[in-house]
């Protein structure tokens, strides 16, 4: 009984720190809704400022200075079902099979994308900008229920659950960034990362307390603590062809200071629980393709190293998810219909993060989400502001097993989403200029920002004759210009 409780209780610490509402595992897929009506597909198309989400040397290939201020709202379906075959417990407990599912009453989850890119000047070739996106969000409303193993009261010889489960999590990026255009082709970017946020879940699975009546462990609430920080960087190169793009970023793991909280033990005397995690290294890859007649399409190819983060990456003996890397590709497509409407279009997949089942761990988590269809349009209202709409669709996606530690039980999750994406972007300043640049000269010729060479006396050439002027006068102004012939 103490080991089923223990496994049911600490799997729920997944569901606790992954948004139910994500592809890719725990990471935001896109930022903004013209990047997210391509699912993501950026990191060789600046489209738009939502594009330095994947890529911060994207800002240079903006033509204009822009501001972007996009929202998203979303809702998620989340699943839960249980079962319990008879005499599981003991060879006793229960007297009957049992079965149940419940879901979670999240609500609607609301996410972040903002920023603005900047120069300094008109013919700068430095590009600065700030974003601040919303990198994880969500949760799950699990109620009590009797009709459910693993959410039923704690009632000896009768229910051996843990009772409702909630979770709420938050974490926002703030990216400041810079990119200089190396050369008319090439640029390349990047900056810090810091994140900034709050978990809260309860009970906290985690950590186990004393046991309640000699019997089961009881586990605090983590609902009291401060914001989380944490802090990392990234890189990112574009390079520019007339018919093609190609476009690398690196984002480090951010590492995330110790989550702390301030709890309770059941007496309510003061106890104080935490633990640790980082976020993974991500690498991108990405080509867009622009021959085509008023079309742009980008392919991008992303991995996710969960194996070598925190707590992901730990294994399960060691307190960690034992979570694999994730291989993502996401393809995106805009056709610009007239001057004032563009239509957009893109599918995300990604392999799952979690191995085949092992310990409730890996079983009770929403993070399973494969597949997402993405749609959106901008129509730009005048020649500096664009208005911008996007739909994302993940599709319903389940894991199920059996337990080995628990014989006779078994558990199946499934999740989808739905996400409306709206937001402004607003183009202001001159367009970029060509200009002298110590940067281009540095880096040969070609570069977008050399001077036009300065004529000179040897290849000057003498400059026509007024229309008014006789031609007798003309001739015999070129003939003085001529040398003698001896």
């Amino acid at each position: 009984m103490r080991t089923q409780l223990g496994l049911w209780a600490g799997c729920v610490i997944l569901l606790t720190l992954i948004s139910p509402a994500r592809g890719q595992g725990l990471i935001a897929p896109s930022a903004g809704p013209i990047n997210s009506a391509m699912a993501g597909a950026s990191t060789a198309a600046p489209v738009d400022f939502g594009s330095s989400y994947w890529n911060p040397a994207n800002i240079s290939g903006l033509e204009n200075q822009e501001f972007l201020l996009g929202t998203a709202l979303t809702i998620p379906s989340i699943h839960l079902e249980s079962s319990l075959k008879a005499g599981a417990v003991g060879g006793l407990f229960p007297p009957a099979n049992r079965y149940g599912e419940a879901r979670s009453d999240g609500g609607v989850l609301a996410n972040l994308a903002t920023g603005v890119a900047f120069r300094m000047a008109d013919d700068s070739p430095v590009t600065y900008g700030i974003g601040i996106f919303g990198l994880a969000g969500g949760g799950v409303n699990f109620p009590g229920s009797t009709g459910t193993p693993i959410l039923s009261p704690r009632l000896p010889n009768q229910y051996f659950g843990v009772g409702p489960i909630y979770s709420s999590m938050s974490l926002l990026a703030v990216a400041p960034m810079a990119s200089v255009r190396l050369t008319d082709r090439l640029s390349f970017g990047g900056g810090p990362v810091i994140t900034s946020g709050t978990v809260s879940f309860s009970p906290a699975f985690f950590a186990p307390g004393p046991k309640d009546g000699g019997l089961v462990a009881t586990f605090p609430a983590a609902t009291n603590a401060q914001p989380f920080w944490g802090g990392g960087f990234q890189l990112g190169l574009l390079y520019e062809l007339e018919d093609w793009n190609f476009g690398f970023s690196y984002k480090s793991p951010v590492w995330q200071g110790r989550w702390d909280f301030n709890a309770t033990y059941p007496n309510l005397a003061e106890r104080r629980i935490g633990l640790h995690a980082s976020l993974p290294a991500i690498y991108s890859w990405g080509v867009a393709y622009k021959a085509l007649p008023k079309t742009l399409i980008d392919v991008d190819l992303r991995y996710f190293d969960y194996a070598n983060s925190e707590l992901f990456g730990q294994k399960v003996i060691d307190g960690g998810l034992d979570w694999r890397n994730v291989f993502a590709v996401a393809t995106g497509a805009q056709y610009q219909a007239t001057d004032r409407l563009t239509l957009r279009a893109g599918y995300l997949f990604n392999t799952n993060p979690i191995p085949d089942p092992k310990t409730l761990f890996n079983v009770q988590t929403p993070a399973i989400i494969q597949q997402t269809l993405t749609l959106g349009a901008s129509l730009r209202l005048n020649d500096d502001v664009t208005l911008s709409l996007a739909w994302m669709h993940g599709f319903r996606d389940a894991i199920a097993g059996r337990i080995l530690e628990v014989p006779g039980s078994s558990v199946r999750l499934d999740a989808q989403y739905d996400s409306i994406v709206l937001g402004l972007n607003v183009q202001f300043g001159a367009k970029r200029k060509q200009a002298a640049s110590p940067v281009a000269e540095t880096f040969g010729s070609g570069g977008l920002y050399e001077a036009e060479p300065i004529a000179s006396a040897e290849n000057a050439q003498p400059a026509p004759a007024a229309p008014d002027q006789p031609r007798a006068q003309q001739g015999a102004e070129l003939a003085a210009d001529r040398p003698l012939v001896q």
